[in-house]
């Protein structure tokens, strides 16, 4: 007996889209990191020149916040058997200490 072949439509994977459309997504991303990382540059200049803790703290929620996700999504997806889940949960964590980060320094009324 034997098995019928598949379906070529079942075959198929999809695994992005368009090459434009996925240099386009990966530009834009690596735009937003240099240019989160020109802000943490600025801040840490302030912070040089004496701008204290809260200068501190927004560097670091910023960094958290913006350069921290798109890093681990990289490295994550091209390192072993990651999952998904375990990616997003690792980006979705580091941005949400930033956020922390950032709004206590905002909030701070010390």
């Amino acid at each position: 007996m034997s098995v019928p072949p598949a379906h070529p439509a079942l075959l198929q994977a999809a695994t992005g889209g368009s090459a434009v459309v996925v240099l386009a997504a990966l530009l834009a991303l690596l735009v937003a990191t240099v240019l989160s990382l020109a802000v943490a540059a600025r801040l840490y200049r302030g912070y040089r020149r004496g701008g204290g803790r809260p200068m501190l703290g927004l560097l670091v929620g910023l960094v958290l916040l913006t350069t921290v996700p798109f890093v681990l999504r990289i490295v994550l997806t091209n390192v072993g058997d990651v999952s998904a889940t375990t990616r997003a949960l690792a980006a979705t964590a580091s941005q949400l200490a930033g956020l922390l980060i950032v709004l206590t320094v905002v909030f701070d009324r010390g």
